[in-house]
């Protein structure tokens, strides 16, 4: 989720707070019986997998800052736990391959100029994008054909664009961990309460889903030299890595209903919401070069487009659901950056340490979370916040870029 996302109103603060409340879990709960073989494979990559080829300097220095962060890398480590239990050995497959070696390979479906200019021209005629939207916004760099470069890891990438939620150097990890998690204990309460405790809402697909719809975020949310990070083209109304993910997945061979179900995550497919993910459908099927409706996304209502799962899936509102932590993390985000720039301009010896207040930014929040200083903050006072700024700064050594 990216704040300028413009999801649907219709769950507020509250009602998302009471759902986390009731269906607060243990992060891997439910998963002690599965097969021994999906832990090994889990565990057998390593705790930070390397990307496969050069990485951009901005790239470079936020992998080396994400390296040097135990939260960084526990975090990672809790995702692929996550992706290691999902049952079904093809998913499993998937969504680590997706997470350890991030690629686009809806790209490798247009590999020269004139076809990813012509995905563009076919998007802007549906009016997903304008006429002159860049084509760099949905074939980012690292995609180029015959790049030797490489996409950013995903333990490296931030979770959302400049300034928004989890805008650090392993942020995007933090931010799937935790979305994956709130969908577990989500299907584990719909089966509780209305389901006689059996198990129905699908675990698996909560988890991938999860995993899956924000991954693209790899590839949008470059680091520049700066430390700021790239801009990312809006399509079809979002944030275009949210198209890319579900192209992403169609490229991938996922079915229709998982596509549709990943494609919920910024709006759910109800209450009039789901002409959004209708045209989220459409639009990441002209990415991944398919027939929406030949593909089964989406199926002919008159002069209009339907979707094809009708009625749509319980896991694509679990989705939904999931993913909300942007409530509560873009206003952490807010406060505690505005404040970490007083301590930039109040303090020019910083400069010593980053070369940029964006890159000082990313330095202690790779070390603590946005959320976790706008607690101390918020509980503690600001005495509380400084002490605990100067503590992380410690234990920083000086960036070049």
């Amino acid at each position: 989720m990216c704040v300028a996302d413009g999801r649907a109103a219709f769950l507020s603060r509250p009602a998302f707070l009471g759902i986390l409340t009731a269906v607060a879990a243990p992060l891997l709960a439910g998963a002690g019986g599965l097969e021994a073989a999906a832990a090994d494979e889990a565990a057998g990559s390593g705790p930070l997998p390397e990307p496969r080829g050069p990485l951009s300097r901005g790239n470079a220095a936020a992998a080396m800052l994400a390296r040097s962060s135990s939260l960084a890398v526990a975090t990672y480590a809790r995702v692929e736990a996550l992706a290691g239990s999902i049952a079904d050995r093809e998913l499993r497959a998937d969504v680590l391959d997706l997470i350890r070696v991030p690629r686009a390979l809806y790209a490798d479906r247009h590999p020269a100029p004139a076809l990813r200019i012509a995905v563009r021209d076919a998007l802007a005629r549906e009016g997903f994008v304008a006429a002159d939207a860049p084509v760099a916004g949905i074939f980012p760099p690292g995609t180029e054909p015959g790049s030797t470069g490489s996409i950013q890891p995903f333990w490296a990438a931030p979770g959302s664009g400049e300034g928004s939620h989890h805008g650090y150097p392993g942020g995007l990890a933090l931010h799937e961990s935790f979305n994956a998690s709130v969908a577990v204990g989500i299907a584990g309460s719909y089966d509780a309460h209305y389901f006689g405790g059996r198990p129905t809402v699908s675990r698996d697909t909560a988890i991938a889903a999860a995993l899956y719809h924000d991954v693209m975020k790899t590839v949008v949310f470059g680091w520049n030299d700066d430390g700021t990070l790239a801009a990312e083209l809006a399509i079809a109304g979002t944030g275009g890595h949210h198209v890319l993910s579900g192209a992403e997945a169609i490229a991938r061979g996922r079915d229709p209903r998982f596509v549709t179900t990943l494609l919920s995550a910024h709006a759910a497919p109800s209450l009039g919401d789901e002409t959004k993910v209708v045209a989220w459908c459409r639009a990441a099927a002209i990415v991944a070069g398919v027939d929406p409706v030949a593909f089964g996304l989406v199926k002919r209502d008159g002069a209009d487009y339907v979707l094809a799962a009708d009625p749509a899936p319980l896991e694509a509102f679990v989705n939904y659901l999931s993913d909300h932590d942007y409530v509560v993390s873009v206003h952490a985000m807010h406060v505690v950056s505005a404040r970490l720039q007083q301590s930039w301009s109040r303090r020019p010896a910083l400069i010593n340490l980053a070369p940029t207040f964006a890159w000082y930014r990313a330095m202690i929040l790779t070390r603590t979370s946005a959320l976790a200083l706008y607690d101390t903050l918020a509980r503690n006072g600001a005495g509380a916040f400084d002490r605990t700024i100067l503590r992380v700064e410690s234990q920083l050594v000086p960036l070049r870029v």
